[in-house]
């Protein structure tokens, strides 16, 4: 393994811990991952908040890198295409996606405002924004 894949290794998990630590810090019992191999996706986190919903909750990030969390538009697609094809279960939780990094500018933004628009993903949480993680407590 290249230095290069072990640090994002690295970065990725304690991405994920920060993840974890913000949401019981919001009071949410987490659980494990989810693979829904009905669609294909693997949710990173089921958790549920303390009115007793369940969400499903999507990590995008790390601490180091030129375009970290989803201002790589990859990262942002698999996000979204994650989000539309959770639109064929049923029940469907709400997914949220914890991220780094939002993109401002460009194409990014645009897919990121469209995807939120069209119900793919019903929140994208910035955890270094006070304001954003905020959002939280209403779910």
């Amino acid at each position: 393994m290249s230095d290069f894949q072990g640090s994002s290794i690295r970065q990725g998990r304690q991405f994920a811990e920060q993840c974890d630590e913000l949401l019981r810090n919001y009071g949410f019992a987490l659980s494990g991952r989810l693979v829904l191999t009905a669609v294909g996706v693997e949710i990173d986190r089921v958790a549920t908040s303390q009115n007793g919903s369940r969400v499903w909750f999507e990590y995008k990030g790390s601490v180091q890198g030129s375009r970290p969390g989803l201002m790589r538009t990859d990262t942002l697609k698999k996000a979204i295409a994650n989000g539309a094809l959770l639109q064929a279960v049923d029940p469907r939780s709400p997914y949220v996606v914890l991220t780094s990094h939002l993109p401002e500018a460009g194409a990014g933004a645009a897919m990121l405002a469209t995807a939120l628009s069209a119900g793919y993903l019903d929140h994208v949480i910035c955890i270094y924004r006070p304001g954003d993680t905020a959002r939280l407590r209403r779910l």
